[in-house]
């Protein structure tokens, strides 16, 4: 991981008044000293209720996810821990949907994407009033630090991810860049967009939005090709997620300089010569920590971030290293 894309300086006083640098979770996690605290070391026997609800689908990205809540869910079965997953596929009612149904199962916590804040405002703010931990995973950093039981944000900070990307582009000489935003309510690709343009200027950059760009890939593949056709000064293109990138390959002018957010079959992709880089947000702990984090709090009373997120990423996967990550992809793990 490029330690240039890692803010070290997230470090801030949390509710819950413990210090952790950087935003990383340290391996040996702090315990409150009090009665209270020996208590809750002592209950982990009791099950409790963990509902992960994301905005994902079941494609290339979220099937890694998924794969690290139920490695969590596995492998913390004996601290007492039940854990519940919905994918609502960019349907927002469906997501409020989820986080309701948790919140009526008398989950403990609830960890959640957060695509679109004022969307999910309500039902996490009912959840939260009725002492439910609040995790956010993947998008919505700052959305809800406000509320009494939020804890953590686990994810990679989008605008700083897409300066990586950026800086990317301008190593390699990229004059204009075309970018597809995917999903039209999602907070986090527009601010992927704006870290690519605080690097090469914002008229060095075109975006265009294609709402469930990945439900209709020949569509979304022509109107990459129109764009490509339509302005000839571009010469690179970035998919925010590989399931749309990828298809859109052959869509963009021989020699076109392309990148992507996230991995999914880009490794591939990137050894063969086709594609210059992937960021890597390392997806399968935003599944996995969720999950860690909400046992040792509800067995232990320990915290983690300080209000400063988790950070998973971003991490840069390119020709020099996509070998070592190739293995790993092939179980499901990147």
């Amino acid at each position: 991981m490029d330690k240039d894309f890692i803010d070290e300086e997230l470090t801030q006083l949390s509710r819950k008044g413990l210090f952790l640098k950087g935003g990383a979770a340290a391996a040996g996690l702090t315990v409150l000293g009090s009665p209270a605290a020996a208590a809750f070391g002592a209950s982990n026997a009791s099950t409790f209720k963990v509902a992960i609800v994301t905005h994902g689908d079941t494609g290339s990205f979220w099937s890694v996810f998924k794969k690290g809540v139920d490695q969590a869910a596995k492998d913390l079965k004996s601290r007492g821990v039940s854990v519940t997953q919905v994918y609502a596929n960019n349907n927002v009612p469906n997501q409020v949907a989820g986080i309701n149904a948790a919140v009526a199962s008398g989950a403990k916590v609830i960890a959640t994407s957060v695509p679109d804040a004022s969307a999910l405002k309500d039902p996490l703010r009912k959840a939260s009033n009725k002492g439910i931990e609040i995790i956010t995973v993947n998008s919505g950093l700052g959305a809800f630090d406000s509320l009494p039981t939020y804890e953590v944000h686990i994810g990679q900070t989008e605008d700083v991810a897409g300066k990586g990307a950026g800086k990317q582009f301008k190593k390699a000489g990229a004059k204009k860049v075309l970018i597809v935003i995917h999903e039209a309510s999602n907070s986090a690709l527009v601010q992927r967009a704006s870290g690519v343009k605080s690097v090469l200027g914002a008229s060095n950059v075109k975006v265009i939005t294609i709402p469930n760009a990945k439900s209709d890939i020949p569509g979304t593949k022509a109107k990459v090709k129109a764009a490509f056709n339509a302005d000839k000064s571009l010469d690179s293109f970035l998919g925010l997620d590989p399931d749309v990138t990828i298809p859109c390959l052959s869509s963009v002018p021989k020699g076109t300089k392309v990148g992507t957010f996230d991995v999914g079959g880009s490794i591939k992709q990137i050894q063969a010569g086709k594609m210059l880089f992937a960021i890597d947000q390392q997806q399968y702990l935003q599944g996995y920590l969720p999950v860690v984090f909400a046992v040792l709090y509800q067995t232990n009373l320990n915290t983690v971030g300080n209000g400063a997120p988790v950070l998973t990423g971003p991490g840069i996967i390119n020709k020099a290293n996509a070998a070592k990550i190739a293995a790993l992809a092939k179980k499901g793990t990147r």
